[in-house]
């Protein structure tokens, strides 16, 4: 990114030239140089849809907010994906999260804020959650959650009280195995989450309770959404009815209430072991001390662990079916994490749930609905430190179905396996997000469809279908019941480190169906693998964008693979931007390096260092092949004929680069032949090396009349 200092002395030069009389030139921008190329400039990019526009899909809900002004404006996208990249690197730092919060307004509350609520329901600006900071006895503490969930905690028969059961006689003894010193920061959790608890019930107050139910139920929502194969309709009845707005905010406060408390908690010293259990009328109350505990999940509303090496069996941090909230917090200790065939590890199904994990190599196992998984809910995983380990099959890992699913990991080299629907992964309406911020982490997701069952027919049934590692997906119901839904949000964000990212199809940066995927990588020296559909690519309106901004990295397409590396299908935006360092790319079996198809922006944009560009015959980076459709106004829809599109390669900088693919070479500049058709449809190839200064992404021209 450009020196605000340097800006700010253009700036002040510029005016001093004004004063002047003088009018010296701006520097020149590659980007703009290489579009005047074919006479374009920045405000010819992109599409408006027309409301006239036969079979162009339209009455698509659960749209987010950002992705018509994206298909308007795709140069947005870049800073679109950078200012969520910037909050995970300020908010996850380990100095960050190592910051005690004041009050309520926490680094990870933040995160949660900007990652994901910001991105689905615009109704907050995370200035704080309004937590009460008044201490509070445990036992009392415990009494109070009673009377909140109008239950009795004093009983009257006879003219006296009742000899049993007494409650406050109940709890003293066993809140006296707590040391002192944990029972105040626990009282005040306990109340804290029964404050959220409200909130979140209150969101619900108009839906029905069947339908609240059979979403809570419904856990692996991807196996037929791409193609519509099942609709349940109480999905719609449920997001027609929700208070977003009740929902968000008790799933902040319950974020905030937990740094809060872990903060407090991890601050003890010498914890003996000790265990306290109590069935409140809200779920499970579990309290264990500072040894190797095992401690089972289920229907649990609170779990605080204050250290040692422990193990959670089931369902954690993850609301049963008809409850609201269940949070788990884990002080220290290398832990396991054990889940069944339910929900688990962070999970909100039209519900919220909240694990937070202050320290310690790590390891979580489950099945589906997962590792910060939020269907029309708030699901939240957040690890701040350790050598992390984390496998599930779908649904997991930061995904979302019209809700907000988080995992966020601080510091450690980490490791993420997931089979599908998982690593950044937003489905219908959601926002699905993974934000690591340190270490040389892997990410895979599973490419054999053997394992996963999710076999691609682009790949002939041998590829799975990840859906993983920033891919936003949607319900694509014009060929079925007609019930579509527009793909949500999926976000991948690597702050430091030298990763490897492997997945199958529908991978790395890529949209379908009215989706947006990203995949944004701060620094390191990067390698990514993909099959199908992958790294900047997508189908059948929708975003894909791959940012690194430094190192030495490789992109490669590997297993026949095709329709990647900054590839748009039918009204698709796909930005590949790679700054800095000597990149190597290579798709030896299919089309890619900016290539755009039924009216598409494709854009490969490498901004220095010498790389190297492999491909099959004939695939010529930054190309847009023509369509007879693209002519034709005579027929039942002109969207084709009324659009416009791009493919566009621009590599900028003095390193000597390698090409292995047509037409291409260093310090050249390759357009469409004279002679074709593709200028009278504004159906648009540019391919450049070479050029000198910086892109700036920044600038977002307003559309003329």
């Amino acid at each position: 990114m450009r020196d605000p200092r340097a800006t700010g002395a253009l700036v002040a030069a510029l005016s001093l030239a004004g004063f002047f009389g003088l009018a010296p030139e701006a520097p020149a921008d590659p980007l703009d140089d290489a579009l005047a190329h074919e006479g374009l400039d920045r405000a010819d990019l992109g599409w408006e849809p027309r409301g006239y526009w036969s079979r162009y899909p339209a009455d698509i809900p659960y749209k987010l907010r950002h992705f018509d002004d994206l298909l308007a404006q795709p140069l947005a996208t870049v800073t679109f994906a950078r200012t969520a990249g910037a909050a995970a690197h300020a908010h996850l730092a380990p100095d960050a999260l190592a910051e005690a919060p004041e009050n309520s307004d926490g680094n990870l509350y933040r995160a949660v804020q900007l990652l994901g609520i910001d991105r689905k329901f615009g109704g907050f600006r995370s200035y704080s959650a309004n937590l009460d900071t008044a201490s509070v006895d445990l036992v009392d503490a415990l009494l109070r959650l009673h009377e909140a969930a109008g239950r009795e905690t004093t009983y009257l028969t006879f003219g006296k009280e009742a000899d049993y059961p007494n409650l406050r006689a109940d709890l003293s003894p066993r809140v006296d195995a707590v040391p002192e010193a944990a029972r105040g920061p626990l009282g005040r959790l306990l109340l804290d989450l029964v404050d959220a608890h409200v909130w979140i019930e209150r969101a619900f107050r108009r839906v029905d309770p069947a339908d609240r139910l059979a979403v809570q139920r419904h856990v692996d929502l991807g196996a037929g959404l791409t193609d519509a194969l099942e609709y349940l309709p109480e999905i719609d009845d449920v997001a027609a009815t929700l208070d977003e707005a009740s929902l968000w905010y008790g799933g902040l406060r319950a974020i905030a209430a937990a740094e809060r408390a872990v903060h407090a908690l991890s601050a003890l010293e010498s914890v003996p072991g000790f265990r306290l259990d109590w069935q409140s009328p809200l779920g499970w109350i579990r309290v264990r001390g500072g040894g190797n505990d095992e401690v089972s999940g289920g229907d649990t509303f609170l779990i605080v662990d204050l250290g040692g090496d422990d193990e959670y069996v089931g369902a954690v941090a993850a609301p049963a079916p008809g409850r609201s909230l269940s949070v788990l917090i884990d002080a220290g200790g290398n832990d396991r994490y054990s889940g069944g065939a339910e929900p688990t590890q962070g999970a909100g199904l039209a519900s919220v749930g909240v694990l937070v994990d202050a320290a310690g190599d790590d390891e979580y196992d489950a099945v589906h609905g997962a590792q910060g998984y939020g269907s029309l809910g708030l699901g939240v995983l957040a690890d701040v430190a350790g050598r992390d380990r984390y496998t599930a099959r779908y649904s997991a890992q930061g995904a979302a179905f019209l809700g907000v699913g988080l995992l966020l990991e601080g510091t450690g080299d980490d490791s993420y396996r997931v089979e599908s629907d998982g690593q950044g992964f937003g489905g219908a309406g959601g926002v699905g997000t993974l934000a690591d911020h340190s270490g040389n982490d892997r990410y895979e997701a599973v490419r054999d469809p053997a394992i996963t069952e999710r076999p691609s027919y682009h790949s002939e049934l041998g590829v799975s279908v990840s859906n993983a590692q920033g891919v936003g997906s949607g319900r694509r119901g014009d060929g079925g019941d007609g019930h579509s839904w527009a793909g949500g949000l999926g976000q991948l964000f690597d702050v430091e480190g030298d990763d490897e990212y492997v997945a199958g199809n529908w991978s790395q940066g890529t949209g379908y169906w009215f989706g947006t995927g990203l995949l944004h990588d701060a620094s390191g020296n990067d390698t990514y693998r993909g099959v199908v559909w992958s790294q900047a690519s997508g189908a059948h309106f929708c975003i894909g964008a791959l940012i690194d901004e430094a190192g030495d990295d490789r992109h490669l397409i590997e297993e026949k693979g095709s329709a990647s590396l900054a590839f748009g299908h039918d009204f698709t935006v796909s930005i590949l931007l790679n700054r800095g360092g000597n990149d190597v790319y290579d798709i030896p079996e299919g089309d890619g390096l900016g290539y755009s198809i039924n009216r598409s922006f494709a854009m490969l944009l490498d901004t220095a260092g010498a790389d190297t560009y492999r491909g099959k015959e004939g695939n010529k980076p930054g190309f847009a092949r023509f369509d007879d459709r693209f002519t034709n106004y005579d027929t039942t829809h002109t969207y084709f004929a009324e659009a416009s599109a791009l493919g566009f390669f621009l590599d900028v900088g003095p390193g000597q680069d390698e090409y292995d693919v047509a037409e291409a070479a260093n310090d050249r500049v390759w357009l469409d032949e004279p002679g074709s058709p593709n200028r009278e449809v504004r159906n648009f190839s540019i391919g450049v090396d070479g050029g000198e200064g910086e892109i700036d992404l920044r600038a977002r021209p307003e559309r003329g009349p």
